[in-house]
């Protein structure tokens, strides 16, 4: 990592501290590409404190769980979010999403605007799998805050998710995920 980078991350995070979610400062998503068309689902719902400790080398080690209410997704289809609460998804016996961070690792030096760009590893759970998952993610820092926001792939079928094609309809294999947060400094 750049050692600007880490010095941003240095001041953001000077010792070991813990952020829980500003509730009020939150989505997360999802594209996924079908036959003409891409489906959009998204929520606010998501709750979760980390455990943030800076490392020596400039990256963050972070403990915690960040939680998605798997009930609140919506794609703006009563239908198809109805066949993605109850078999896709299966929400009655999995009711989140979730997602157990264990290190950010900055990749490159931070923007105009202050925010370091790297990746966060940990491990991802949908429907009672886990899996390990890296996310391209951004982390700013204001206030006693630190804002992030990232992308990644999910290969639903990896998780146990059912095919939810149909007829002519043909559901792409990765499903495209973002997020952004704010974290705010617990008391």
């Amino acid at each position: 990592p750049s050692v600007v980078a880490s010095l941003l991350l240095a001041a953001l995070v000077t010792q070991s501290a813990t952020f829980r979610i500003d509730t009020s400062a939150c989505e997360a998503g999802f594209d996924l590409k079908a036959t003409m068309h891409t489906v959009h689902g998204s929520t606010t719902n998501l709750t979760g404190e980390l455990r943030v400790e800076p490392e020596d080398s400039g990256a963050l080690k972070l403990s915690g769980k960040i939680s998605i209410s798997a009930a609140s997704l919506e794609t703006g289809n009563d239908k198809r979010d109805a066949t993605m609460h109850s078999k896709s998804l299966l929400v009655a016996s999995f009711p989140s999403i979730e997602f157990e961070p264990d290190r950010f690792t900055p990749s490159g030096p931070p923007g105009v605007d202050g925010a370091v760009p790297g990746a966060v590893s940990g491990r991802l759970t949908i429907r009672g799998q886990a899996r390990a998952q890296e996310i391209a993610a951004t982390l700013a820092g204001h206030d006693r805050r630190i804002s992030a926001s990232g992308t990644f792939d999910v290969a639903w079928a990896e998780f146990g998710v059912p095919d939810p094609s149909f007829f002519i309809v043909k559901i792409e294999k990765l499903a495209h995920a973002h997020f952004r947060a704010d974290f705010v400094l617990a008391p």
